[in-house]
């Protein structure tokens, strides 16, 4: 499979698993007092978060503002009607198939030889690429059999994975994307690339 078709199938896997989260999803960042928003969990004040939101109409509202200050003014439902808009889901679509390129390079460059792991390891990239490209340098440096081994890479995220994150309060949650992430990619229909 081209790098292409490999980030359109990470794509894909991200719209219909909801993994990261729906187009309309609004939280608080984990990393600080700012919105993580959409079907990638875009974060931002600044960078990627303003480059989103003020790509939709009336999105530069919210645009450079905190968490906590549009929460305060009553202001997350609008700011989730908005990200769930027609306008605000293409938006959302046009950052993703960007961005999901450069994951399935990243998990190439890694070491991922398999289109499945390749996909299965992309999906896990908007949580961090630098963080998930490590991970998997790492193992394949230890002897995983990880490269072309869909079950072996499964195992070891869903055991591994947020502790080399440094994020073992959410182990839980990152076990069960492990999970969703892998009944998704396993069950994929590949044919018309030939696999």
């Amino acid at each position: 499979m081209e790098v292409n078709d490999l980030g359109k199938e990470i794509a894909i896997g991200l719209l219909n698993t909801g993994v990261e989260g729906g187009y309309g999803s609004v939280n608080c960042s984990t990393a600080g007092d700012y919105p993580s928003m959409g079907c990638q969990q875009i974060e931002g004040i600044g960078g990627r978060g303003e480059e989103l939101l003020n790509t939709i109409p009336g999105g530069y509202h919210y645009a450079g503002r905190s968490y906590s200050d549009i929460e305060a003014a009553g202001e997350i439902d609008s700011l989730v009607a908005l990200l769930d808009s027609e306008e605000g889901q293409a938006a959302q679509i046009a950052i993703l198939q960007r961005d999901t390129i450069s994951y399935a390079q990243a998990c190439i460059n890694a070491g991922l030889t398999d289109a499945r792991c390749v996909i299965y390891a992309g999906m896990w990239c908007p949580t961090s690429e630098y963080i998930v490209g490590l991970f998997i340098q790492r193992r394949l440096q230890r002897g995983y059999d990880i490269a072309a081994n869909l079950d072996e890479l499964y195992n070891t995220f869903y055991n591994e994975y947020a502790t080399a994150a440094g994020c073992e309060d959410y182990a839980p949650g990152y076990q069960n994307r492990a999970q969703s992430t892998y009944e998704y990619v396993s069950g994929l229909d590949l044919s018309e690339y030939g696999i």
